[in-house]
This record gives C-alpha cells, sequence and structure tokens, in this order.
C-alpha cells in the first residue's frame, strides 16, 4: 500500500514536463484549448480513472483483489487530469483575479481543494464494509459497494468533465480571451 502513495507524485515528476511542453507546441500551432476546456479534460480523466478501476474490479476473482496495474492506471489517469486542472487553475486564478485580492482569490483556490478533499471522504464513507477482527466479513457485498459508489463517482465525473467542456466557449468569452 505505500508503494502506492508515491505514484502520484512519480507521475507528476515525469508528466508534468510533458504537459507543459505539449500546451506550449499546441499554443504555437493555435491548438491550445482554453483554460475552461482544460478543466474539462481533467474532469474527464478522473472519471475515466474511476470507471478504469471499477473495470479492473470486475475482472477481480470471489476473493476480491483487484490487479494492481488497475490502481496504477487510476492513479495514472487522475495525475493527467490533476495536470489538467491544477497548475492550469493557479494560472487562471492569478490572470483573472482583481490584483488587490489575488492573495484572497488563491486562499479561495485552496479552500475549494479542501472542500473537495471533505466530499472526497463523504464518498469514501460510503465504500465501507463490516469487518471482523479487520477481515471483510462478505467480500462480494463489499467489492459490490465499491464498484457502485466507483462507478456512480466516475459517471459524475465525466458527466461534469462534458458539461465543462460543452459550456467552455460561454466560459472564455466571460473570461474576455484571458487563457
Amino acid at each position: 500500500t505505500p508503494w502506492f502513495q508515491s505514484l502520484n507524485a512519480g507521475f507528476i515528476f515525469m508528466l508534468a514536463p510533458i504537459f507543459a511542453a505539449g500546451w506550449i507546441w499546441l499554443n504555437k500551432r493555435g491548438f491550445e484549448p482554453p483554460a475552461p476546456t482544460k478543466f474539462g479534460l481533467g474532469i474527464l480523466q478522473v472519471g475515466i480513472g474511476f470507471l478504469v478501476l471499477v473495470f479492473g474490479m470486475g475482472l477481480s476473482g470471489a476473493e476480491g483483489q483487484t490487479a494492481m496495474i488497475w490502481i496504477v492506471l487510476l492513479y495514472l489517469f487522475h495525475t493527467t487530469g490533476e495536470l489538467c486542472l491544477s497548475p492550469v487553475g493557479l494560472s487562471s486564478v492569478t490572470k483573472l483575479a482583481v490584483p488587490k485580492v489575488v492573495g484572497m482569490m488563491m486562499g479561495a483556490w485552496f479552500l475549494a481543494s479542501g472542500f473537495g478533499n471533505y466530499v472526497s471522504g463523504l464518498i469514501a464513507a460510503q465504500t465501507g464494509a463490516e469487518t471482523i477482527g479487520g477481515q471483510i466479513v462478505d467480500i462480494a457485498a463489499a467489492k459490490a459497494t465499491y464498484m457502485d459508489v466507483y462507478s456512480s463517482v466516475g459517471w459524475v465525473a465525466i458527466g461534469i468533465g462534458v458539461f465543462v467542456i460543452v459550456i467552455s466557449p460561454l466560459v472564455q468569452k466571460a473570461a474576455h480571451g484571458i487563457k
């Protein structure tokens, strides 16, 4: 389990330069998507990550153990989604905020991130399973609960991501062309 905690940081170290170079490459050719579209792409990737995990869980046997590759892919999709959201969002806040309140707006950005962590805790609470001595009592029921919760979160995220991409031109217009 501790090994998985390093995946996000490792993927960020490996992929952040590629994403940065990719945005610059697209910009030079006039194809860089605006920030709202990048947000939508990021949310979409988070949803795909959850659905990839659910798919992998569906392949697991009666013992309920999911192969590590599905967890690695979950982290990969979530990290690429984060790379579409976090640096772009921080940049957008500094560009769009009135200069006198940039610090407060950055604080609001991080407050929203904290609220997201709170919501993720509520979602995780929905995946609780009955245990005795640290062992899950009904593996099939626990697996069904995990798959139900994570597939719901995945589909909702995909829906939100698509919605954000669709309204991106309107949001971009409201931002007065600031990328």
